[in-house]
């Protein structure tokens, strides 16, 4: 089949393949979980101990999922860019995501993938980018200034319900917040920290899995009930502007198609930009000279707010930013299935087979990066570059035609909270903090991350 052919639907309609005994690995001892409780533990730990003990690909069973977990550049590099369309993401998700997000961008193949991307393309255009941060901007103040002077200040649920306030007057138009983003909040928590983390799913009262879907039935009702509204209406948020998105034909997207997006945009978004800013303050607590520096490249902007135009220019950040996502990438497992026989890792995999891919174990791996556990954003500066070592050994958005369509906002709402935080606060932790980091839901430390702030005059 051609590379231009997109494959024949009846992918869709196989179960995955447990054919998997000709590849080395282990699914574990405990029945049904297999691995997941070591993988949830440890998740480098229990990703290296099984690369030196099996190497690059290895079978595994997370989550009542047999399947491959793959590391190393050039693996990635055949199943992100996908040059003979033989991975689905649609099929890879189909018992994870799919379950409260089913239809979202990330979970569509080939030319489906491609038309729906089209929802998005005035969204993401650099005069709606702009407007993004004029609003942004005084919500982000309001909430930095809210925390002023609190003692034991834990920095992640702060940021989370600050982000949050973003999410909501920036994504889909809510013009005050309150019970009703407090209900959208609360349907979100319980599929990502419930839903997604049941390992029994059944849609009845008393299991995790049900709270995960009663959030996304709400989710459902809500924008099936705003959709209507918005393309009527003069918002400047991005549900506005996809929902006023139209066809080649000349008709507006359907709701079937917008909800989902919509919904899946918004978890995605939040929930990112939270990890990767409690990782930042993190590192910038324990390394002083560092958050010195990036409050030095703030103060020389002039402003206490950023403009648009001034997000290319904080080099400093920019490196920080990408140093951060390389040790804590903000999303710890993506999933694929193949559609067709693949070799990875000089082993033949079978259709529909499940694959697993752990960004920040190739974020790590000595072959492309110097001293890979120190914080050393310099490693992407002009003159080291170590990023460009591999085009796949540094991918915390992904790759190839699922690359995430949200990443230049992701670093936009990042760089936003930062500049004021940075010129409002310094902070720090005790010398000898060291918390346990969770990967799942998201990747976050365990305890809250508690930071002592200090107002500057």
């Amino acid at each position: 089949m051609g590379a231009d052919q997109s494959p024949n639907l009846d992918y869709k309609e196989q179960e995955d393949c447990h054919d998997l005994d000709h590849i080395p690995g282990e699914y574990g001892a405990i029945p049904y979980l297999g691995k997941t409780i070591e993988l949830v533990n440890d998740l480098y730990g229990f990703i290296d101990k099984t690369y030196h003990k099996f190497g690059e690909v290895s079978k595994i069973k997370i989550g009542g999922q047999p399947g491959l977990l793959v590391v190393g550049a050039e693996n990635y590099k055949t199943i992100y860019l996908d040059r003979n369309k033989a991975f689905s993401a649609q099929m890879g998700y189909e018992k994870s995501l799919a379950n409260f997000y089913r239809k979202a961008l990330l979970l569509r193949d080939f030319d489906d993938h491609k038309f729906q991307r089209r929802m998005f393309q005035t969204a993401f255009k650099n005069d709606q980018m702009r407007g993004y941060v004029d609003i942004m901007n005084p919500l982000l103040k309001n909430n930095l200034d809210s925390w002023e002077n609190q003692k034991d200040f834990l920095f992640f649920p702060a940021v989370k319900k600050a982000l949050l306030d973003v999410g909501a007057t920036v994504f889909i138009g809510v013009e005050e917040i309150g019970p009703e983003m407090d209900k959208i909040n609360e349907a979100f928590l319980n599929i990502s920290e419930k839903g997604l983390m049941g390992l029994v799913k059944v849609d009845m009262p008393g299991f995790k899995f049900h709270k995960g879907k009663q959030g996304a039935r709400y989710l459902e009702e809500y924008f099936t009930k705003v959709i209507p509204e918005r393309r009527v209406g003069e918002g400047k948020d991005m549900l506005t502007h996809m929902a006023k998105e139209k066809m080649e034909s000349g008709e507006y997207f359907p709701d079937e198609d917008l909800i989902p997006q919509a919904s899946f945009l918004l978890f995605a978004a939040h929930d990112t930009t939270t990890s990767t800013l409690n990782h930042i303050i993190l590192h910038l607590a324990q390394e002083p000279e560092w958050q010195d520096k990036l409050r030095e490249e703030a103060q020389a902007l002039g402003r206490d707010q950023l403009t648009y135009e001034d997000l290319d220019n904080l080099e400093l950040m920019e490196l920080v930013f990408k140093e951060t996502l390389r040790m804590h990438p903000s999303v710890s497992m993506m999933q694929r299935r193949t559609i067709k026989e693949v070799e990875l890792g000089g082993h033949k995999v079978p259709p529909n087979t499940i694959i697993f891919v752990p960004p920040v174990y190739n974020h790590c791996m000595e072959e492309f990066w110097s001293a890979p556990f120190k914080f050393d954003p310099m490693r992407f500066a002009p003159g080291r570059e170590e990023h460009k070592n591999h085009s796949f050994c540094y991918m915390p958005f992904g790759g190839g035609a699922h690359k995430c369509i949200g990443m230049h906002f992701a670093n936009m709402i990042v760089k936003c909270f930062l500049h004021q935080f940075l010129l409002k606060y310094k902070w720090s932790v005790p010398a000898d903090y060291n918390p346990k980091m969770e990967a799942f839901p998201l990747p976050k430390t365990a305890d809250g991350l508690p930071i002592k702030l200090e107002a500057i005059s």
